[in-house]
């Protein structure tokens, strides 16, 4: 234990470097001077001290034990790293002052930087220590708004160790590869369409080689999709060269293609030809939501109404479809109704659409289109009552959904030219202008009498 405090002392007084240093891959140290190193005994003493006291959460201890290993014998054992690193994230999260916070910080970094140079694990390797690196850079370092050296650490990590990579990782280099792209899209378009790529390969990698990765890994591989899909990156004839051989490599992998299908619904390239391509043959090997949803927009494009009609209704018929998915099923459903003049119908699976995506202004809108065509009454003037109706619906559009606030301005100035003039209203034996009124028939909806 005198060595044990002598060690201390020294680490305190001077950081100086480290004898007998493990060296990887030839690099050459400058001389420095000579500490006393502890011996396999002390080594193994303070780690089953250190880590003892982290699993009590004493922390100031687990730091005395922790640092005379850590700057006498760094390539000494793993747990140096992997509790050294609990350690000082707790001391960081205790700092008082901000240069407390910033030599901790680096102190972090340092950690994972000494991890690669003195410590082998096959378990581990380099790769590996730089996603986790990468990681804390971005936690600990939030003023560095584009991190770009930690973009570069993520790809190097999901590159190197492919369907070994933590599915964390994979995840943060996608939303990291995202947020530079969105700094500058010109520049890095190509490079975000890149690495979504290798994300999508590595996720698939991940999610066919089993275990208890393989569910986070597609859960992952969904919201990449989603992200990708709304990113504005590729359009439809890149996604068509992107997938076209992809499509055509993968007519017997189901999981493959309900991938492709999944995402050129979520981009709108719901008139490719690969697309259809995709959910045609997802179907013939097992008719799933999503292909089922395919050939309904394959049949819509031949003109097919009633064919697309009983392809969403499989869709909605299958068991595990997402809330998200689900809601657009019944939207689009609701779409082909109202191109077949079926506006009760199309009404009724927006209406269903709505109670699982309240805030899907697109719906409302549908909604508006149907009670605008309504032919409720033969009395001229009461007819227009529809139009109040279809305005209220644009109106709560703009409320629930901002994005489609263009569209429903376009509509309510479309349906408002229709009320009734206040000469109409006056002589109206039903209605009274300001007052509420109920309009009949499938409609069923109570609105205001308002002028032209």
């Amino acid at each position: 234990m005198k060595k044990v405090l002598l060690l201390i002392l020294c680490a305190s007084v001077c950081m100086a470097g480290f004898a007998q240093k493990k060296k990887k891959k030839g690099a050459v140290e400058p001389e420095a001077p000579v500490v006393e190193q502890m011996t396999d005994e002390e080594c193994l003493e303070n780690i089953s001290l250190f880590q003892t006291s982290v699993k009590m959460k004493d922390w100031s201890s687990a730091y005395e034990f922790w640092l005379p290993v850590y700057t006498s014998r760094p390539e000494f054992r793993s747990q140096i790293y992997t509790n050294g690193a609990k350690i000082l994230e707790y001391r960081y999260s205790q700092a008082q002052t901000d240069a407390e916070r910033m030599a901790l910080r680096d102190s972090i970094i340092k950690l994972h930087d000494d991890r690669i140079k003195y410590f082998d694990d096959a378990r581990y390797p380099d790769a590996y220590v730089l996603g986790q690196k990468a990681k804390d850079y971005l936690t600990y370092y939030p003023e560095d708004t584009l991190a770009l050296c930690a973009y570069d650490w993520l790809k190097e990590s999901v590159t190197v160790l492919a369907a070994n990579t933590p599915v964390d990782v994979v995840r943060k280099f996608m939303e990291h590869s995202y947020k530079v792209y969105k700094s500058n899209t010109d520049q890095y378009a190509s490079q975000y369409e890149a690495d979504y790529e290798l994300v999508s390969a590595t996720l698939d990698a991940i999610a066919s080689a089993g275990g208890a990765n393989a569910e986070p890994a597609k859960s992952v591989k969904a919201y990449a999709d989603r992200m990708y899909a709304a990113s504005g990156a590729a359009d439809c004839a890149t996604m068509d060269e992107k997938f076209a051989s992809k499509v055509a490599e993968s007519a017997n992998d189901l999981e493959t293609l309900n991938s492709i299908v999944r995402l050129y619904r979520r981009m709108g390239c719901t008139e490719s030809e690969v697309y259809f391509a995709a959910a045609e043959s997802s179907h013939k090997l097992q008719p799933t939501a999503e292909s089922a949803a395919g050939c309904a927009q394959m049949c819509i494009k031949k003109g097919d109404l009633d064919g697309a009609v009983e392809y969403y209704k499989q869709a909605l018929a299958m068991e595990d479809v997402e809330k998200e998915d689900k809601a657009d099923y019944l939207y689009r459903l609701a779409n082909v109704y109202v191109s077949l003049k079926n506006y009760p119908q199309g009404v009724n699976y927006a209406k269903q659409a709505l109670e699982l995506e309240p805030e899907d202004g697109r719906c409302y809108l549908l909604m508006a289109i149907c009670y605008g065509a309504a032919r409720i009454y033969s009395d001229p003037i009461l007819q227009r009552s529809v139009f109040w109706v279809a305005c209220d619906m644009c109106v709560k559009a703009k409320q629930v959904d901002p994005s489609c606030a263009a569209d429903a301005d376009k509509l309510y100035s479309k349906f408002r030219v229709h009320f009734p003039s206040r000469d109409d209203i006056f002589f109206s034996k039903d209605l009274n202008e300001g007052s509420a009124f109920t309009v009949g028939g499938w409609v069923g909806r109570t609105t205001i009498v308002r002028a032209r």
